[in-house]
């Protein structure tokens, strides 16, 4: 889904320290197939892959894939400065957060001129969990990260032997989270991000064991077909997401999201090349999605 030729989407990583975040943030700059701006802490920590390596300065390395990873020690402000000013821009920003921030103060900063928030995905380590949360000294900065979550990316699951735990403990926090299961974070990107997977001509794309399909049209929408489309989506329906102009504000176009169980929908931004019409994307296990999903926007 493309919000704008000028928004840059952000995407922030959360979890606590040794959950994974570093590995995740790896295997996005290893499997993008979009241009992505990465903030990091320390260039230090990530150990980039040699061969995609192109050429690098103090706070700045670019990728040969054309991705760019940037340093935070001059400070957030400068390190944002310095994505916004890129050339061609990326389509995406991946900010990974300290082990012991709160990733929704750091999303907050998602809705500055040019970006546009997309989801705050926090990796939890599935051997550790429940140790974690019921230690008096950490639980209560853990159990906050898994709450301001979008995605949970429930990491080193083939070391974890109380899994059906884990899945009741984040289901308590955050009951709304899409519920993302990796080895060495290794997730699908198109569930982190909720991008649009290429098509066939039959509007139906397939990656692995997920597909999507689009909904497009001119006319505004009535927020109560909205609703009804949101509370008859398939239960494994992972994300929708997309732009509308709703009936009732026809001028404004909206944002809408849903990952998980959650949804929101909120002007968007930057309102200066807002695409004209409807267009929204669907995704979820292959076969989930029914042909019709988007009759109740007719």
């Amino acid at each position: 889904m493309k919000l704008s030729e000028d928004l840059i989407e952000v995407s922030v990583i959360g979890g606590y320290l040794g959950a994974g975040k570093t590995t995740l943030v790896n295997h996005i700059l290893r499997e993008a197939s979009e241009r992505v701006a990465v903030m990091v802490n320390d260039f230090g920590e990530i150990n980039i892959d040699e061969t995609l390596i192109d050429s690098s300065n103090e706070n700045t390395i670019s990728l040969t894939n054309g991705c760019i990873c940037c340093s935070l020690v001059d400070g957030f402000a400068a390190a944002l400065e310095s994505v916004l000013s890129l050339l061609p821009r990326p389509t995406r920003l991946v900010i990974e957060a300290s082990g012991v921030a709160d990733p929704s103060a750091i999303a907050a900063h998602g809705h500055s001129p040019g970006l546009a928030l997309d989801a705050v995905v926090v990796v939890v380590d599935s051997v550790r969990l429940i140790e974690q949360i019921a230690d008096p000294l950490i639980g209560q900065t853990v159990a906050s990260q898994i709450r301001a979550a979008d995605v949970i990316v429930i990491n080193k699951i083939d070391l974890c032997d109380t899994l059906a735990s884990v899945n009741v403990e984040l289901s308590e926090l955050n009951p709304n989270a899409l519920l993302v299961y990796a080895n060495k974070a290794k997730a699908d990107l198109d569930l982190l991000f909720g991008r649009e997977i290429l098509r066939t001509a039959s509007a139906a794309g397939h990656m692995g064991k997920f597909e999507s399909r689009t909904h497009e049209s001119a006319q505004p929408i009535l927020r109560e077909n909205l609703e009804t489309l949101i509370e008859n989506l398939p239960s494994n329906i992972q994300r929708v997401k997309g732009i509308v102009r709703l009936a009732e504000a026809p001028r404004i176009p909206m944002v809408f999201q849903l990952v998980g169980r959650s949804w929101e929908l909120r002007a968007l931004a930057d309102r200066g090349k807002s695409p004209e019409g409807n267009r929204l994307v669907v995704i979820g296990p292959k076969g989930s999605i029914p042909i019709g999903w988007d009759n109740f926007l007719s």
